[in-house]
């Protein structure tokens, strides 16, 4: 879309001056969203190998939901396949984990924040990278909570198991185009 198209979009409700008396109509944005950010976030997921998420894999409608929900949260999705040429930002890694790979037999979506690594191989600043590791995994689990995921502790490094869907997700709900306000 254009830069004067998206200025489009913004003008009127897009910032917190909006002034109209009924909720904004979100439906050009979301469309925007769902053509560009949301399909891009959906398509990156990958497995523990770095491979695309085949349609056929039972992770990937929840993986896939998930990606977009932190996107819309605001959050950047991590390249976890150290290959990547991004992989060396950081961001929320989203990895499918398989009931067999997992030792209380649960599968779901594992998720933990990953730091830039600026950070993660700095021998110096070992404390910063494990407080930023503890407090961002925390911070996420909340965050995936808020947004109504089943979520439980996962592994020893603070990450969060995600193992079933929100009640309103699009795995469950069509979405509106309509703004349902603040809550």
């Amino acid at each position: 879309m254009s830069s004067d198209g998206i200025r489009g979009l913004r003008q009127g409700y897009g910032d917190d001056g909006y002034q109209g008396d009924g909720p904004p109509d979100l439906g050009p944005l979301r469309a925007l969203a769902e053509r560009e950010e949301l399909e891009d976030a959906r398509t990156r997921v990958t497995d523990g190998l770095g491979h695309r998420l085949r349609s056929d894999d039972p992770h990937a409608p929840l993986a896939r939901d998930l990606a977009a929900a932190l996107t819309e949260a605001g959050l950047t999705l991590h390249d976890c396949a150290p290959h990547h040429a991004r992989y060396r930002l950081g961001g929320v890694c989203v990895l499918p984990i398989p009931c067999s790979h997992n030792p209380d037999g649960q599968g779901g979506i594992a998720v933990s924040w990953t730091t830039h690594n600026l950070l993660a191989l700095d021998w110096e600043r070992g404390r910063e990278h494990q407080g930023t590791q503890q407090a961002m995994n925390r911070a996420l689990a909340s965050v995936l909570k808020a947004l109504g995921y089943q979520v439980q502790p996962f592994g020893t490094g603070g990450a969060s198991l995600v193992t079933g869907p929100r009640p309103s997700s699009p795995l469950t709900a069509p979405r509106s185009g309509r703004s349902r306000g603040r809550r």
